[in-house]
């Protein structure tokens, strides 16, 4: 019996057949959780449903999380003063999926009244509530480590979860843990840890996340506990093992805004030196040895322009990358060229320019206005495009500095986010604006002479050579008849430029030049973008090791956790990829060289190396969980203690390695 004004518990009770289940609030990799609606008069309130501790059933290679037999669904309802003693019924209708080998979704209408003779619901209820799990509202947080969401509390009395042989892990937020992992519990000082596989959300878009585990306790008595953790923040360094860093040039895993603005700043700068970037820096010098003084204001112009495209270039990568990630998408910095399309384009791009460069031919005449656009023209738009094309080729790169920042970036809100990108943009592009507002510094350059036609003629080469490093990186993505067709389509273009300057203007017409132009593009168009992108006969090759280098196994999380959890042995491990420029020139100087090879067979380190060439979660998983969003990582992992069986913190290498780096980073940590 109930009055006006009165909270009581109801509970709506679900009976199955046997073999059959409904699904709880995260049905886990399947199915849907029961809903029920109320059809309550003016003035009743009620609450959010109360749901039972739930079991884990298997279903095929899938594992979903629900009740079996019966379930007890409960909640508060309170009701409005004007309520008297008299009878009255409430009523509701329940949807729910009911699944055994098929799944029938059902709908029921069901009522519960009040103020009557009849009784007995109060068992019902007090059986339900007993299946409740118990609140508990000790600190805690998450966050990822590796390949695992890592589930810290902080509590006085962990007596009853001592020597738990099997922990029940169960997120209320779907794919925040891998559904059919296995859950392991730790006892830490002052609380304890709860680890399992994270799943496929971004722990980032989930900023707080309750849980229920369900275990076994000393006396064998099935107990159950609520908890809600917050998101680590990223100042507080937990997205990670606390890391060892032996060169002060590199940031540390947390940095605050005015640091990450710093370490961009200087990222930017340092890309000038690149070897993709440098030829487009020199080119643009070029154009500023024969200014006049009295030109100065058109030197400014083109510093700005110059700048704004490598602003505009960096804003619209940023913004992409910032999306995508939102949305939950496994990519960081080079991104973009995880995309053979993209390659292809900077080939054809860095080819022509280098045709240019040359002198095969210029962006006038028969190319009329449109060369104007182009990179290697003066004028603010060349200058603009310019700054365009410094940004595609610099994103292969990772410069010293520039790793904590982006990580720093992407763990933000958009606009910060935003802003640490543009800094990396203003850092690229200050040594141009510098030249163009100073009119000291250009007379450090050398008098306009002959030299200068040489010299641009010179930067061809580098360009050439970027063209042929960006054909390879295909090759590592693409299958081979894919190349071979890029490869004609490149001699293509150069058969194009022969036939425009060798057909008098007199003798064809210019109609019949640009259908020939428009055939053989056309025929470009089609063949590069029908190729496979997946190289299959490649993959075996990255698996192995290369010819001439030190000997690796390719990474994966279950062989790195393999390796700390069931030997003592050092483990370095290398991310990498084909694209990344920085990456490359470390393993030729620092980590295939002799000394190299005998210091890492001395100490018996397993080396293992992952190929971000082309997207993999796995491994961006693993670089987030040191803060970075880019290759190239080092980490060093010390071996096991003899007596405690731990093993050292891990050391974090500086992006730009040399052999002594390489050598003492080992034997102090070995």
């Amino acid at each position: 019996k109930v009055s006006g004004g009165d909270t009581v518990r109801i509970s709506v009770e679900h009976f199955m057949e046997p073999g059959w289940h409904i699904y709880w609030l995260n049905p886990g990799d399947s199915g849907t959780p029961p809903q029920i609606e109320w059809n309550l008069p003016s003035g009743f309130k009620v609450t959010d449903l109360e749901w039972p501790v739930p079991q884990k059933i298997p279903t095929g290679p899938l594992t979903n999380y629900g009740y079996e037999e019966h379930a007890g669904l409960l909640q508060n309802l309170t009701i409005p003063e004007r309520i008297g003693d008299e009878p009255f019924t409430l009523e509701a209708e329940v949807n729910l999926l009911v699944c055994h080998e098929i799944c029938i979704p059902e709908n029921h209408d069901v009522s519960i009244s009040f103020n009557n003779a009849s009784g007995g619901a109060g068992e019902a209820i007090a059986a339900a509530e007993r299946k409740l799990p118990l609140n508990k509202d000790w600190p805690a947080i998450f966050y990822e480590q590796g390949n695992n969401l890592v589930f810290q509390v902080t509590a006085q009395d962990t007596s009853g979860l001592t020597d738990v042989s099997q922990i029940n892990f169960f997120p209320e937020d779907w794919g925040a843990a891998d559904n059919n992992a296995d859950a392991t519990l730790e006892i830490i000082d002052g609380g304890f840890t709860v680890t399992q596989k994270r799943g496929e959300r971004d722990l980032v878009k989930i900023p707080q996340l309750p849980i229920v585990l369900s275990y076994q306790d000393t006396n064998n008595e099935t107990k159950a506990l609520r908890l809600t953790a917050q998101l680590a923040p990223p100042d507080l360094a937990l997205v990670a093992p606390p890391i060892a860093d032996n060169n002060q040039s590199t940031a540390p895993v947390s940095v605050k805004l005015f640091q990450a603005l710093f370490f961009a700043l200087l990222g930017g700068l340092i890309l000038n030196l690149m070897p993709c970037v440098f030829p487009v820096l020199s080119m643009k010098a070029l154009s500023l040895v024969g200014l006049q003084a009295k030109e100065e204001q058109k030197a400014r112009h083109y510093g700005l322009s110059y700048t704004a495209g490598i602003l505009v270039s960096f804003a619209i990568i940023g913004g992409a990358l910032i999306a995508l990630k939102s949305g939950g998408a496994q990519i960081g910095w080079g991104f973009q060229l995880q995309n053979p399309v993209i390659i292809i384009f900077l080939t054809y791009l860095i080819f022509i320019l280098g045709l240019n460069l040359a002198g095969l031919f210029d962006f006038s005449g028969r190319f009329g206005n449109a060369g104007q656009k182009l990179a290697g023209q003066a004028g603010n738009r060349g200058a603009f495009f310019t700054g365009v094309l410094a940004t595609l080729v610099a994103t292969p790169c990772t410069a010293p500095f520039m790793g904590a920042a982006m990580g720093f970036a992407l763990t933000q809100p958009a606009y910060i986010s935003l802003l640490v990108f543009l800094m990396l943009g203003f850092g690229l592009a200050l040594p141009y604006l510098a030249l163009c507002f100073i009119p000291s510094l250009r007379t450090k350059l050398p008098r306009p002479g002959r030299w200068m036609e040489t010299f641009r003629q010179l930067l061809a080469f580098p360009m050439f050579i970027t063209a042929a490093w960006l054909i390879w990186v295909l090759s590592q993505q693409i299958n081979s008849l894919s190349v071979f067709c890029i490869l004609l389509s490149l001699i293509g273009i150069v058969f194009i430029v022969w036939l425009i300057q060798n057909i008098p203007a007199k003798e064809k017409s210019t109609a019949r030049v640009l259908c020939i132009i428009l055939i053989i593009i056309s025929a470009i168009f089609i063949v590069t973008t029908t190729f496979s992108a997946a190289n299959n006969n490649n993959d075996d090759i990255r698996s192995h090791m290369e010819i001439g280098q030190q000997s690796w196994e390719e990474f994966t999380p279950q062989r790195l956790d393999s390796l700390l959890n069931t030997t003592d042995t050092p483990i370095f491990v290398n991310m990498t990829a084909a694209w990344c420029i920085t990456c490359k020139v470390n393993e030729k100087v620092a980590l295939s060289t002799e000394n190299a090879k005998r210091i890492f067979e001395e100490h018996n380190i397993q080396y293992l190396k992952g190929d971000w060439t082309n997207q993999n979660p796995d491994i961006t998983a693993y670089l987030n969980a040191f803060n970075r969003q880019g290759v190239p990582l080092y980490v060093f992992y010390g071996p096991r203690d003899e007596q405690s069986k731990k093993r050292p913190e891990p050391v974090l290498l500086p992006q730009i390695l040399t052999p002594g780096l390489v050598e003492k980073t080992i034997l102090e940590n070995s």
